[in-house]
């Protein structure tokens, strides 16, 4: 991942119509004959407007329809995440970055703009009623640098990936979670290549702090990053589901059901596997405190 200044979505431009009015008055005109302007005026304003109205409803319902999140239901569900009893299965998930052998913990080195402040252990991923919970907590902990030199986190927090039993090229991929907003806190779900390169990536979320707003992006083999802002007023509050349809030919992020995002340029054709953390990019009094929780996590794929 990496943290830089997202565009921010366009939204919809505001339009207006003005009418100007230059109709002189002649003498002599009957008051009959002063009206049938403004009457004929009139009933072709309401005629535009009532045709307005029409072709807004059905575009919006064309936009309901297109935007809909598609039906897994066609394909084969292949992974199906199962948060039962009270420890996280690690013949299933994996607690660090696969690259990362030997010691305890790890953390993302990766990002040179916005350096992470926690250190991931495995017991910050707690399981318990059928859920996972990543906890980011302030406290002091043992790590060490990208030279394997001993250094202190501010913080540790929990991650995990699908890497030990599922990676996967192309499916419809989803993800229920809840998302924490605080100080410092850096949610994250995204794939990485299974081949331990990078690029590519594709981020079905990026969240940072409190802003009501979130990031999907794709950063390709070649060319630049794809993607950007995504408006998410309710983020906060409950689940929410995160998505990605992902062809041979394109990629289509959704949003509680909601088309947010889409392209077909630089679509990966690689394996890849699933990643959730929650980082921390803040050192201020109040950060690193906050849980990501997962209720769920999905692939399906085309039947073989």
């Amino acid at each position: 991942m990496t943290l830089e200044d997202w565009d921010r979505r366009e939204g919809r431009k505001d339009w207006h119509d003005r009418h100007g009015h230059r109709g002189a008055r002649k003498k002599g005109r009957s008051s009959f004959s002063k009206r049938v302007p403004i009457i004929v005026l009139g009933i072709v304003i309401i005629t535009a407007g009532l045709g307005m109205v029409a072709k807004a409803y059905l575009n919006h319902s064309a936009n309901a329809v297109k935007l809909a999140a598609p039906s897994p239901k066609s394909l084969d569900l292949k992974f199906d995440s199962k948060f039962t009893g009270d420890s996280l299965d690690t013949h299933v998930f994996g607690t660090c970055y696969p690259w990362v052998t030997g010691g305890t913990g790890c953390t993302n080195y990766g990002n040179k703009t916005d350096q992470e402040k926690e250190w991931y252990l495995a017991s910050q991923d707690h399981v318990s009623d059928g859920v996972l919970s990543l906890i980011a907590q302030r406290q002091p902990t043992a790590g060490v640098t990208p030279k394997g030199s001993p250094e202190e986190y501010a913080c540790r927090s929990g991650m995990i990936t699908t890497y030990p039993s599922f990676r996967f090229e192309y499916g419809y991929v989803q993800v229920v979670a809840k998302i924490p907003f605080g100080n410092g806190l850096w949610s994250a779900l995204w794939l990485a290549a299974a081949n331990e390169k990078w690029p590519p990536e594709i981020d079905l979320l990026e969240h940072w702090h409190s802003e009501a707003k979130g990031a999907v992006f794709l950063h390709p083999l070649s060319g630049v990053r794809q993607g950007g802002g995504v408006n998410m007023p309710s983020l906060s509050q409950g689940y929410h589901t995160f998505s990605l349809e992902w062809t041979p030919t394109e990629l289509v992020w959704y949003y509680d059901g909601q088309q947010v995002s889409s392209t077909t340029t630089g679509v990966p054709h690689q394996s890849m596997y699933l990643i959730a953390n929650l980082a921390d990019d803040s050192l201020t009094p109040g950060s690193c405190s906050g849980s990501m929780v997962i209720k769920s996590i999905k692939v399906w794929q085309p039947a073989s």
